[in-house]
């Protein structure tokens, strides 16, 4: 059978205070017990002492009634029965007189006490009848066993069972001496029921905390459950939610404590697994596309060289001029076929790379890379009556790849050249910022990107026009490199843009990739147009 935690909670609970409460009793009972047991038998050892002196004279004098009365006047003071011995093992004295029933003159002994003190005859007899008895049960031995030791001078003190009294009894022996060496014994016998009676009072006080205690107890597991329980079984339905597929589930945290840490750390975890199937989804969409996307770029030129080439073989075409414009046609599509694998290889290549190092970077004068970029493309400007500005800070320096670095700017300055119009500026800069980094921009005067696109134009073969048309050439891989190139340098980029305004890219460099910045004189920027 299943048990909830609130279940075995609770029967936790009143099994600790079952076993509290039982510890307590027999400690508290031993330890009162135990005290009760000594001031007891030091209290009838001390009144047996005193005796001694007292009882010695009235053997004496041979006085048996007032011996005899004596004893009875003891008994009454401190609640004991005292048995008095010789030293032949012979009861000289007793007071008890329970055994003796009289009637008249001579009454019981509960009228004698009450009245007055019973007869001589009446005292004789009830020794008489006492002795008798304890001569003809086992008494007698156990008795010899505890007089033995008196007789040798030794006090006895313990708890035992009383045959003749029938209930458990704090015995004490004490010896006393008469005559010329001769040493006699003195019982004191107290019975222990009213005792028992107390310690019974304690045991229904503490069965009453007890029981007090279990039922506090399972008020305390109502409110834990509240605390504790509940919170936990909130955890339990947000655990199966993130099992079934859904991580949009958030518990309510109350508190610092250790569950609300729990809770806290589920709900991060169902963040983080949310984000993380989403990532996972994207990446699934993004591989689809990029295997349709590959596929597309990949069967366009294949199919050209492939109609071309067959052309050609078959002889379908003899005209030798239209045979070198299809050759002509082959070599463009090659070229492009080459190029676009040529891209993949360097993703590829810069995905699996981690941020570079001091030790694998170089000192690069960004400033000379820039010009560089912008004069390998001064032909194509030309063509398109397109000028380039260049803004660039020739003391500028970045650690980095030089390689790379002049890819990143060919591949900013390439995209805007293919999106600004006729007789358009597109400008580069390189400036220091206030807080020790570089920047770099790179702007056209394109028509711009819609803002809902901004977001996808570093994936791998996105293109705004969604047609994938070829009125602007190229493979769609370019700003996927640049993505790659600037992690790997520690550079973060911001791309600004409006519709009809043009395209900015800025790229920055954290102050820890700059190198070195020299003012030798108050002029130090270099403009350049092509």
């Amino acid at each position: 059978m299943k048990k909830s935690l609130s279940t075995r909670l609770m029967y936790s609970f009143m099994t600790i205070i079952i076993i509290v409460v039982v510890g307590i009793t027999a400690g508290i009972s031993y330890l009162i017990a135990d005290y009760f047991f000594q001031i007891k038998e030091q209290e009838l050892a001390e009144k047996g002492d005193e005796m001694g002196e007292t009882v010695e004279a009235f053997i004496r004098l041979q006085d048996r009634d007032m011996l005899y009365r004596y004893i009875l006047a003891v008994d009454k003071l401190v609640g004991a029965r005292i048995w008095l011995f010789d030293d032949n093992y012979e009861l000289l004295a007793a007071s008890n007189y329970e055994n003796v029933q009289e009637t008249g003159e001579n009454a019981s002994m509960k009228d004698f006490l009450k009245y007055g003190a019973p007869s001589q005859q009446v005292l004789q007899e009830s020794v008489r009848k006492l002795d008798q008895d304890m001569k003809s049960s086992n008494l007698s031995y156990r008795i010899k066993v505890i007089l033995n030791d008196v007789y040798a001078g030794k006090s006895f003190k313990s708890q035992i069972y009383h045959p003749y009294y029938k209930e458990q009894v704090i015995l004490v022996g004490v010896p006393y001496t008469f005559g010329k060496g001769h040493t006699g014994a003195i019982l004191l016998i107290e019975p222990l029921s009213g005792f028992e009676k107390f310690l019974r009072n304690v045991y229904i006080y503490i069965m009453i905390v007890g029981i007090v205690a279990i039922i506090f107890s399972l008020f305390l597991v109502k409110r834990l459950s509240g605390m504790i329980i509940r919170p936990v079984l909130d955890m339990k339905d947000n655990a199966q939610a993130m099992a079934a597929g859904d991580y949009s589930h958030r518990l309510q945290v109350h508190g610092d404590d250790e569950i609300a840490e729990l809770g806290n750390a589920l709900n991060s975890l169902g963040k983080d697994l949310g984000d993380y199937i989403a990532k996972m989804e994207r990446t699934e969409k993004i591989r689809r596309d990029f295997v349709a996307n590959v596929s597309h770029e990949l069967r366009t030129p294949i199919t050209i060289i492939r109609g071309y080439n067959e052309a050609i073989c078959d002889g379908m075409v003899t005209d030798t001029d239209l045979i070198q414009r299809y050759r002509g046609l082959i070599n463009e599509e090659t070229v492009r076929l080459e190029r676009m694998v040529r891209e993949l290889l360097d993703i590829s290549r810069l995905e699996s790379s981690d941020p570079l190092t001091v030790s694998n970077m170089d000192e690069l004068p960004l400033a000379g890379i820039i010009r560089n970029v912008a004069e390998k493309l001064s032909v194509r400007c030309m063509k398109h009556n397109i000028t380039i500005n260049v803004h660039a800070d020739d003391n500028i320096k970045i650690l980095g790849d030089g390689d790379q670095m002049v890819q990143l700017i060919m591949i900013l300055c390439d995209n805007a050249l293919k999106y600004s119009p006729e007789n358009g500026t597109v400008s580069i800069g390189a400036n220091k910022l206030d807080d020790g980094g570089v920047l770099v921009t790179v702007s056209d005067q394109g028509k711009g990107i819609p803002e809902e696109d901004i977001p996808f134009i570093w994936e791998r073969f996105y293109k705004v026009e969604k047609s994938h048309c070829r009125s602007v050439p190229g493979t769609g891989l370019g700003l996927a490199i640049a993505k790659e190139i600037i992690r790997v340098h520690g550079a973060s980029a911001e791309v600004i843009s409006k519709c009809g305004s043009g395209t900015t890219f800025e790229i920055k460099f954290p102050k820890d990739k700059v190198v070195l910045l020299i003012l030798t004189i108050p002029c130090c920027r270099a403009t350049r147009t092509w």
